[in-house]
């Protein structure tokens, strides 16, 4: 589980309560049912008419993402590329044929990028194979990046059409007595809107969009390095063209 995400989660919910605590407020007052209704039903309705069905589809798994995602270790990469090139210089590109085939569930596109090596491929198309692969990988995920923004944009507006609903209920039936009742559980509808689309679905687009530049990031270092087995570079300068991708900070202490 992605641990930010869960204590971002967390601190969020305990400070606000304990901001309605500190200020004599009653957390259980501010549990309105039918605003939460209004919301959640709203903005699940404007992404489903924003985007196709099968896309929609695909929500589940996406916000599963933003908690269970494992990020790519850009050294591991580096690591298995340069064992690669080394393999492919000792005994040739075509011994790395079953690595290929051992590779084809854990990792698709560095299987697929070898294969094309061993099947003799032009540099040239090679590259503009894994480009593609990439560029669809990219349109791919921005779409579930897009469908969690559309979420935080869509609920403050719909946090302002609970409110409005609760001012008209409070006005057609006017008593100076519960008039202040109706109007904070009718402004509650605009506090949900507002806190759920800064504190979780916008930030969630945020994580998302990081976690596709990352994965992208991880195929465009793949992709050089298999271009660089292809043309025949020897491991150490395999290597090093590898680690100048990557920042700094990250980099092995022996190569800063």
């Amino acid at each position: 589980m992605e641990k930010a995400t869960v204590i971002g989660i967390v601190s969020a919910i305990v400070l606000l309560l304990l901001a309605i605590v500190l200020a004599g407020g009653n957390p259980l007052g501010f549990v309105d049912p039918p605003a939460a209704l209004i919301i959640g039903g709203g903005i699940v309705c404007a992404v489903l008419i924003a985007f196709p069905l099968e896309e929609f589809k695909r929500m589940p798994k996406v916000m599963g993402k933003i908690f269970f995602n494992t990020k790519p270790d850009l050294l591991k990469i580096v690591e298995d590329i340069v064992a690669l090139s080394e393999v492919a210089r000792r005994e040739g590109v075509l011994s790395l044929d079953s690595r290929a085939k051992e590779l084809q569930d854990s990792d698709p596109f560095l299987s697929k990028g070898l294969q094309m090596i061993v099947d003799g491929m032009k540099a040239e198309a090679a590259e503009s194979i894994l480009d593609a692969e990439i560029t669809a990988l990219k349109e791919r995920h921005s779409v579930g990046a897009e469908m969690v923004s559309q979420l935080g944009k869509a609920a403050p507006v719909f946090g302002l059409i609970a409110t409005l609903i609760g001012l008209i209920l409070m006005l057609s039936e006017m008593d100076p007595a519960t008039i202040g009742h109706h109007m904070a559980v009718a402004l509650t509808g605009t506090l949900y809107g507002a806190a759920s689309a800064n504190l979780f679905f916008l930030p969630f687009a945020g994580k998302l969009r990081y976690y596709n530049k990352i994965e992208a990031a991880a195929m465009e270092l793949k992709m050089i390095g298999l271009l660089e087995i292809q043309k025949g570079e020897s491991p150490r300068m395999i290597k090093m063209r590898l680690l100048t991708i990557i920042p700094p900070n990250r980099r092995p202490q022996e190569q800063e």
